[in-house]
């Protein structure tokens, strides 16, 4: 169920009752104060005015040849979504009408934002949750780099300083502070060369190596001592294929694991005795930066994102600073010099956003706040945005459910990219 409350002061208006329904016509109107609801989410704009405002009194369906509202916000009840807009601009109109699932849905052919703010809470897991009537799929231990694939595209430079402490049998506490200068080409980097940038002494007690499709980092008592895992990656096939010649992906190393990285979870005495050797594992003055050049796509949930287009790189200048730990706070800040994309049915929190292109001009402030090494929040502030052919549809957010031929047997699910050539062209 969806509700909008709004003041509007108008000077004249009209009425028109004819074969196209009951209309409400207004030459100009402007609006103090709008708050609605749909579902669990509220939104709201301080002000706003309307040119040759439209409304049916018979069903929700509004529509203006221009509008402009300011101090516009969307939230959700539970507060892990928060956005926020100074001025919203629609110089070539806006319809506000009932979805068919009762939802409301905004459409805008040009849209311009200024000072957009948003910020958005973790957790950040997905739902582990099965379609009714279907089995539920096996979970890839490399799933999330394999929807990371547009990073493949990305250029330019790691600088960081790792930081390991070990306290290990016999030899005792020994501390790696390196200073890491790693170039990124073509969305991937050489481990090998940054095996042999480590510091010879206490580089000796480490180990950088491509095993079990898994990258790991080991420690070792050099000559007498075998390896044992402290962080390891697991690899897809594509990127265990490319780590044989020495490089691996940036997008597998969001598929981490603190120890071995078996399936079978470790015993508390063998816990505790990592947890004995490895005392602090932090990457310490992060200094990045990369673009993304190519045209690429990333599937989320249900819609899809596409960076770059017709000669435009999908981000430009992202520079990120900070320092992460693997236990404690941590935190990332960054900005962007320009992100171009396309947007199809992408969720954010309780509402659905499609644009035919969604062009970022300089994301001034874009932080991220860590408990350990799994992100707890988001923020981002963009002086400017504009949008062309923008669907935003408020409510509660139903997938459709496949429905199985009943004269057929029963087929296990599959999860299936949305093609490329389905988004909508610019």
């Amino acid at each position: 169920m969806a509700n909008v409350h709004a003041d509007i002061e108008v000077k004249t208006f009209g009425f028109d009752g004819d074969g196209n329904g009951r209309r409400l016509l207004f030459p100009t109107a402007h609006t103090k104060k709008i708050e609605g609801r749909a579902g669990q989410t509220t939104y709201g704009a301080a002000d706003a005015t309307f040119d040759n405002l439209q409304g049916r009194l018979d069903t929700l369906r509004w529509m203006a040849d221009a509008a402009s509202i300011g101090a516009a916000w969307l939230k959700d009840d539970a507060g892990r979504f928060d956005l926020g807009v100074e001025r919203c601009e629609f110089p070539k109109g806006v319809r506000i009408v009932r979805a068919a699932d009762a939802s409301i849905e905004l459409l805008a052919p040009h849209v311009t934002f200024a000072e957009l703010r948003l910020n958005v809470k973790g957790p950040f897991e997905a739902p582990k949750t099965a379609l009714p009537l279907l089995p539920a799929e096996p979970v890839s231990p490399t799933a999330r780099q394999e929807k990371l694939r547009f990073l493949d595209s990305l250029s330019g430079r790691i600088y960081m300083t790792l930081k390991i402490v070990l306290d290990l049998p016999v030899i005792g506490k020994r501390t790696l502070d390196q200073t890491l200068r790693i170039p990124v080409q073509e969305g991937s980097l050489d481990f090998r060369a940054l095996e042999n940038s480590l510091d010879w002494l206490e580089g000796t007690f480490l180990d950088i190596k491509h095993a079990d499709q898994r990258l790991k980092v080991q420690w070792k008592v050099p000559i007498f001592g075998s390896g044992h895992d402290l962080i390891t990656w697991g690899l897809d096939s594509d990127a265990s294929a490319l780590a044989s010649f020495g490089r691996v992906p940036v997008r597998s190393l969001t598929d981490f694991r603190i120890g071995s990285g078996r399936e079978k979870p470790p015993t508390e005495s063998e816990v505790s005795r990592k947890r004995g050797v490895l005392k602090a594992f932090s990457l310490d003055k992060i200094d990045i930066a990369v673009s993304l050049i190519a045209p690429r796509h990333l599937n989320v949930g249900a819609g899809t994102i596409m960076f770059g287009g017709d000669e435009e790189p999908g981000m430009v200048d992202l520079k990120v600073s900070g320092e992460i730990h693997d236990q404690g706070a941590g935190q990332l800040k960054g900005a962007i010099g320009s992100v171009d994309t396309t947007i199809k049915d992408l969720k954010l929190g309780p509402a659905v956003l499609s644009a035919d292109r969604l062009h970022f001009d300089g994301v001034e402030q874009l932080e991220v706040t860590f408990d350990g090494f799994k992100p707890t929040s988001v923020a981002i502030v963009v002086h400017r945005v504009t949008a062309t052919n923008v669907a935003l549809k408020l409510g509660e957010y139903r997938p459709k459910v496949p429905q199985r031929p009943q004269t057929e047997p029963p087929a296990a699910s599959s999860s299936q990219a949305l093609p490329i050539d389905r988004i909508p062209q610019r």
